[in-house]
């Protein structure tokens, strides 16, 4: 029998789980002034035997060169190793790259140009500072930091760990995205892979110099993780209060999917053959300005999903079906 507790770490949770001889930790927990302290006094003196960080984003891997300081060995899925090691901002360059192909205005170009280096700048200061400045959009008390960390091991294909546990491959929100399922106890531990109330969006990323195809992968994880769990499997998220209903949770977000690729189809068959700029525009009239990657990568995630089944292609910059 094992227990698991959650130590909330402002906007995100860490989770606990011992079999009273064992104990493994997953996701290293957000950097931010009081984190570090907060799990010590969780740890009440003791030390993992491993701990699992389920994807490369900073307020999952935040923290993973201080528990390797302390000892403790840190494991993280093998392709998300570029963002703990201080590569990611590399990929601004290609998302600047990828403005070109998506048919955007000039002056449309101009602002997420101006977007991405501020992400640079941002990139930067967040791996070389060393104190802890104010908070930007208030979900941790300050500003992340991310220290680059080399992991000790990386996983590509289902791992067993201690405590009956196993890290699991699922691609998708970032290329080397990993899941913990405890299968005889029916719990999932899914990083951002399946959050309360919230359908996540996989953002335009790259992978190897190319873009990756985020959300067709994302789906099949998904997929894969329903086949893995039982029914009533209960998920401890790295956001948001846990919750017991997993499967028609994982359902909704495939329907969800489903839903968007068949608006898709319709917005297509207007037009003998249009850009994603042009499709964002007839869709999010109202919000393309404001929330301009995060509908890009929506849109370019649905074209990918359709053009893997075969029902949209693409060339010289325009979609069609």
């Amino acid at each position: 029998m094992t227990t698991v507790e959650r130590v909330e770490l402002a906007y995100n949770n860490v989770y606990f789980v011992s079999d009273g001889s064992s104990l493994v930790v997953i996701d290293t927990g957000p950097d931010y002034r009081g984190a570090r302290e907060a799990i010590s006094d969780a740890l009440r003196g003791r030390t993992p035997d491993i701990v699992v960080a389920t994807h490369g984003h900073l307020d999952h891997a935040g923290l993973g060169k201080w528990w390797q300081e302390r000892g403790c060995a840190v494991l993280l899925g093998r392709d998300d190793m570029p963002q703990t090691m201080g590569q990611s901002d590399r990929d601004i360059d290609l998302m600047v790259a990828y403005l070109e192909h998506i048919g955007a205005p000039e002056a449309i170009k101009a602002e997420a140009i101006a977007a991405m280096e501020a992400r640079r700048r941002w990139a930067s200061e967040m791996r070389t500072s060393k104190a802890y400045i104010d908070a930007r959009d208030g979900r941790w008390p300050t500003a992340l930091r991310y220290e680059p960390f080399e992991p000790l091991r990386t996983i590509a294909e289902p791992t067993s760990l201690a405590c009956g546990l196993t890290a699991l491959p699922s691609p998708g929100h970032t290329p080397g995205n990993l899941v913990v399922i405890q299968a005889d106890e029916g719990r999932l531990f899914s990083g951002d892979q399946l959050l309360p109330e919230i359908t996540p969006t996989p953002a335009i990323q790259f992978h190897a110099g190319a873009r990756f195809a985020s959300l067709p992968r994302f789906l099949e994880s998904l997929r894969t993780l329903r086949a893995e769990l039982p029914g009533n499997a209960h998920c401890f998220p790295g956001h948001g209060e846990p919750f017991a209903n997993v499967d028609e949770v994982i359902r909704a977000n495939l329907e969800q999917a489903e839903q968007r690729s068949a608006r898709l189809i319709e917005e297509l068959r207007q037009d003998g053959a249009i850009t994603l700029y042009e499709l964002a525009e007839r869709m999010y009239p109202r919000a393309l300005r404001r929330r301009f990657w995060q509908i890009v990568a929506t849109i370019q995630g649905q074209l990918d999903v359709l053009e893997e089944a075969g029902q949209a292609s693409y060339a010289e910059g325009r979609w069609s079906i």
